[in-house]
């Protein structure tokens, strides 16, 4: 090989090394924020709540960094979440901040819990005590379920889907935990969903704690919002985002197949949970499984409908509902969530799901119900409904529209969700458990 041949090979491998290299930086520096970035059909649309998400979209990124920057010169006017370090005014430190968070240095994010108020955390966070079930297995699917330090109770007895988390140091009931036994954890953060005790939450700050309530239950939005949320505290954004995407993709086609149902076609549905006693409970439009279904089609039959004791519960979230209304309002479907009786993961006897169905269709004239008359009536896991809501959406929308959703198949959904997300590779949902009643094709 003559001199110049040898030049010419020295110099294009030195070009591809450059190459290389830079590819090898870029994907580096950038892991973090690589695939952090969401977007869904419209219908999926979330806020994610961390101060500095100026655009109040579902990612932050350099679009908030120049919208910072206009706020800042005085261009346009500000939003809610533009002070990224909530000092008061929309300025340079706030890019700076943004940046941080997008490059994986922030040692602090401000975000905003189910309350509306900010809640300042010390990132990345590396101790959590869950009060939630629905969060532990979140932070599992999520890929954080190892920073899960203290559980509430009834995420211990979750042995079966959690298998390690459930055996981490179980702090007692959700609403009234061992403050003593949290604060000997030394927790970076105490989560509970939207419906953490506000006076609770107070007595763990008083104790140094730093609690955050976080819409879960039952929201399938912004459940996958806070999912979101949980991933960037814990610096695992992409983690996150790879279950946050799947599953806002998969709702967001459903919601897109059903978003053009004319009246006659949606689903004439009631939603019912069980009460003390042989009550029935239901809910008004902001019932988080109420908006669920409203989000999947269903004329939800609110308007109008007053609780046991007479008034107006069309705007209610849960009350008793008297089976009368349930008669006369005359559902096409009535929803029915199971509290552990008959469904949900290790519960298998298709005899007793029987019995419980039947104890709704043999309650004083309900024989004379559409859903009862036509076998439309369901019972549906509360763990998949108010807990792990997307799933139960899933299976709820296949059993309202099994034509327009034939090509759909939430079992199917269902064991990838338990697969790659939960890693249990062993456990098939179809033998395992039971999450709706009767089984839908």
């Amino acid at each position: 090989m003559d001199k110049n041949n040898k030049y010419l090979y020295f110099g294009i491998g030195l070009v591809i090394l450059i190459l290389a290299l830079g590819v090898m930086k870029t994907s580096m520096s950038s892991d973090y924020e690589k695939n952090a970035s969401a977007t869904f059909d419209t219908g999926m649309n979330f806020t994610l709540f961390i101060y500095g998400n100026a655009n109040g979209d579902m990612n932050i990124d350099q679009q908030d960094i120049d919208l910072i920057e206009q706020i800042g010169a005085g261009k346009t006017d500000s939003t809610p979440l533009a002070d990224a370090n909530l000092d008061g005014k929309v300025d340079s430190k706030d890019v700076e901040q943004v940046k941080a968070i997008m490059d994986g240095a922030a040692t602090e994010m401000i975000v905003q819990d189910s309350y509306s108020n900010p809640v300042r955390v010390k990132t990345p966070v590396e101790r959590i005590v869950s009060l939630d079930k629905m969060i532990a297995e979140n932070a599992q699917v999520i890929g954080v379920g190892d920073k899960i330090v203290g559980i509430d109770k009834d995420t211990a007895s979750r042995s079966i889907i959690l298998p390690e988390i459930s055996k981490v140091k179980n702090v007692g009931d959700a609403a009234e935990p061992d403050i003593e036994a949290i604060v000997a954890l030394k927790p970076d953060l105490v989560v509970q969903n939207q419906y953490f005790d506000e006076e609770l939450m107070n007595k763990m700050k008083e104790a140094s704690l730093t609690p955050l309530s976080m819409i879960y239950h039952g929201d399938i939005q912004n459940s996958l919002g806070y999912a979101k949320m949980l991933g960037y505290l814990c610096g695992s954004p992409n983690s996150a985002n790879r279950y946050v995407d799947w599953m806002g993709n998969t709702l967001g086609n459903v919601h897109d197949k059903l978003a053009d149902l004319n009246e006659d076609e949606r689903a004439k549905v009631i939603y019912l949970y069980p009460r003390k006693g042989e009550a029935l409970g239901s809910g008004g439009d902001e019932c988080p499984t109420i908006k669920t279904l409203q989000f999947l089609g269903a004329n939800t039959m609110t308007k109008d409908t007053k609780g046991t004791k007479g008034n107006l519960m069309d705007t209610a979230s849960y009350f008793e509902i008297d089976p009368e209304v349930v008669i006369m309002k005359n559902p096409e479907v009535i929803v029915m969530e199971d509290f552990d009786v008959a469904l949900g993961y290790g519960l298998t006897d298709k005899a007793v799901a029987q019995s419980e169905l039947d104890k709704i269709k043999a309650m004083p004239g309900f024989g004379s119900i559409d859903a009862v008359k036509n076998n439309k009536v369901y019972l549906v896991d509360v763990n998949i409904v108010s807990h792990s809501n997307c799933l139960g959406a899933l299976y709820i929308s296949k059993a309202l529209y099994p034509d327009q959703l034939a090509d759909m198949d939430p079992y199917a959904i269902h064991q990838k969700y338990v697969t790659d997300f939960l890693k249990l590779p062993d456990m098939d949902v179809k033998k395992d458990g039971l999450f709706i009643y009767p089984d839908i094709s």
